[in-house]
């Protein structure tokens, strides 16, 4: 395939916008959303790992139905679930209403994740790293736009559900222009059988990566979920402010990911994600104990150039080295990363409900170091 970008990598674009989008408008509306139905922290975090079991079970589903469609189609089936989802949660009255929207929301967030990456892969497969950093960029700049659009209307008192139907339409519009587009031509799985994933689950350096990008969606996570919360408990009761903390994470999020494109043709992602973890670890024990607000964004500015080339990278590098089939893999390395994006906050949320809620962020330097670990036991092996 050319290394050209086309229609379809913009539109692709689009769609990880949108699934972020979809991603972070619960958190960056979660106080407003738990005084409407009455849900205290651990049910809060809850909500984020609800949402991030069904997109773990869809992702393995994924696996199965692959062979039926191509992966552009499964991509807008799963914007066009995603809007319906989040426009159901905008008329939810209860935890329960608003947990079985978070199912539609689920499930598309998982055809979303399952193929958006293969794709990338099979449009540019010489150049792997770079386009999935670029890819993997528009990711953060949903969670920064979405956070500037959103932190603004909840100033100004315009209520989350409001905020929810407008990402609904966003969601549906990226749906229809990819349906609009003609077939493409990515690559099918090899013959599926149990051998095939046996193979994989049976190999070491698997579990490896797996591990490693559990540990990056963890990270990603904690930072994403909870910044807000953090801010309205320990630093200031403005919406915008708290906001603003997800939105700087956000962009040193892109900046990162975009940095990271640009020298995967100087460096290895070996020493750039060693690099980011020495960072994240150093900045993320100082974090937790921020005094003033300005220190509070400057802090989570760099956790966020730290986080950024984790979760693509860490597909790369398992995609080069390891000699299976490349969309099983990634679906299968993606389940791992969505398990943590949704272990780690309900973690978080239970240590403030027994604690306090910035002692959770500890968690995030101590992920960085064990990513380290990893990597040099792969160097090793």
């Amino acid at each position: 395939m050319s290394e050209r970008l086309t229609l379809l990598d913009i539109s692709v674009w689009g769609g990880f916008a949108s699934f972020a989008i979809s991603s972070v408008v619960i958190p960056v509306c979660l106080p407003e959303i738990s005084n409407s139905i009455s849900v205290n922290f651990s049910e809060s975090g809850s909500l984020e790992s609800f949402r991030n079991t069904i997109v773990l079970a869809f992702l393995v589903l994924s696996i199965v139905i692959i062979k039926f469609f191509s992966k552009k189609q499964f991509i807008a089936q799963g914007q066009y679930l995603i809007s319906l989802g989040l426009f159901s949660a905008s008329f939810a009255n209860t935890y329960f209403a608003f947990a079985a929207s978070i199912i539609l929301m689920g499930i598309g967030g998982g055809l979303s994740e399952a193929f958006i990456n293969p794709l990338v892969v099979d449009l540019h497969p010489n150049n792997s790293g770079k386009f999935l950093n670029l890819t993997n960029a528009f990711y953060p700049i949903g969670v920064v736009v979405s956070s500037l659009l959103f932190g603004e209307m909840l100033t100004h008192e315009i209520s989350w559900r409001i905020i929810f139907r407008t990402a609904a339409i966003f969601s549906l519009l990226i749906a229809v222009l990819l349906s609009l587009q003609g077939s493409t031509s990515d690559k099918k799985p090899q013959k599926l059988s149990l051998k095939n994933y046996a193979e994989i689950i049976m190999s070491g350096k698997f579990w490896l990566f797996a591990v490693a990008i559990f540990l990056g969606g963890s990270i990603e996570a904690a930072y994403t979920f909870w910044g807000r919360s953090f801010v309205e408990v320990y630093l200031s009761d403005v919406p915008r402010s708290g906001t603003l903390a997800v939105t700087i994470f956000a962009i040193s999020m892109f900046i990162g990911r975009l940095l990271t494109s640009f020298f995967t043709s100087k460096y290895s992602l070996k020493k750039i994600i060693f690099s980011s973890s020495i960072l994240g670890i150093i900045v993320g024990f100082i974090l937790p104990y921020a005094d003033f607000i300005l220190e509070f964004y400057l802090l989570i500015s760099l956790s966020g150039l730290a986080t950024a080339c984790l979760w693509p990278s860490i597909l790369s590098e398992a995609s080069s080295i390891l000699n299976f089939d490349k969309t099983i893999l990634m679906i299968l390395l993606a389940c791992a990363g969505v398990i943590g994006f949704g272990f780690t906050p309900l973690l978080m949320g239970i240590i403030g409900d027994n604690s306090q809620l910035k002692y959770g962020f500890i968690l995030a330097p101590i992920f960085f170091s064990i990513i380290i670990g990893l990597l040099h036991f792969e160097n090793k092996s």
